[in-house]
């Protein structure tokens, strides 16, 4: 029998030929959906390399010695990229990649894995990002959790999971902003619904944020735990390019923080399609 020929099936690598027999939201559909290139766009990193970091993503810090930012980290098993903050009080350092093409028209996503040294007193600080560009990366965006309050960085559109020990509320949160959706303390969830809550995040051990926004619509979960979600019936507007970024800073002076970040994907549907 010769093989099956691609260009002979109807919509070929699209998703009417994953889903043709197999139903709309099928589990399978749903897995496969990143190679239905037709009618998605998907990237991900894997932070394999040795000499520098993929050059789609930028990097900023805004501590006194190079030292402190995100570079490779060799010979770790499956590659890292691993961050210093430094030692300064509200120290951050940021990661960004380098094109703004999500449009929340278009249902975009992201997840992160990634990991922490340590989780004492009052550290970390991660918050974890799809939005518009910043003036400045290597600047927290949400000054304030327990009272939103947004950071005078540019950014009009987007969604935030935000995990910061030096607030009242230590549970993940998630808060949006749009450019019709501007009061930012209305647009507020907490994963799990617990207040004030504690820190999700274990020293040393890797966990995934995962951030879907729409139009004017956000959902959130934590380390793929169903009890860690939550939505957001506001956000950002439609015709808002965004870009995936990671923040991640000290809330202790002479403590520095050390992150890795294993990978990170992304996803959109094609505009379009």
């Amino acid at each position: 029998m010769p093989k099956p020929t691609f260009g002979l099936f109807h919509q070929p690598g699209g998703i009417a030929q994953l889903t043709r027999g197999r139903g709309w939201n099928s589990e399978l559909a749903g897995f496969l959906l990143p190679y239905a290139f037709r009618d998605y766009w998907f990237k991900f990193f894997d932070f394999d390399e040795e000499d520098a970091i993929n050059a789609n993503w930028a990097v900023a810090n805004n501590a006194a010695t190079s030292d402190e930012d995100f570079a490779p980290n060799v010979d770790v098993e499956d590659g890292v990229i691993i961050g210093d903050t430094g030692t300064d009080d509200n120290g951050v350092i940021g990661l960004r990649y380098d094109n703004a093409l999500m449009d929340a028209a278009r249902n975009p996503g992201a997840e992160i894995r990634m990991l922490v040294d340590t989780v004492t007193g009052t550290n970390p600080l991660v918050e974890f990002a799809i939005c518009d560009p910043p003036t400045g990366l290597a600047v927290l965006n949400i000054t304030d959790v327990d009272t939103p309050s947004l950071a005078s960085n540019g950014v009009t559109d987007g969604g935030f999971i935000i995990v910061d020990d030096d607030q009242t509320l230590k549970a993940a949160a998630l808060l949006t902003i749009g450019t019709t959706d501007s009061t930012i303390g209305d647009n507020k969830a907490i994963l799990g619904g617990s207040s004030p809550g504690s820190s999700p995040i274990t020293a040393a051990t890797f966990f995934t944020m995962l951030l879907q926004l729409g139009s004017r619509r956000a959902y959130a979960i934590f380390d793929d735990n169903l009890q860690l979600t939550a939505s957001v019936n506001k956000g950002p507007d439609t015709a808002i390019l965004m870009a995936p970024q990671l923040v991640v800073g000290t809330r202790v002076a002479s403590t520095a923080v050390f992150p890795q970040v294993d990978y990170i994907a992304m996803w959109k549907e094609r505009k379009g399609r």
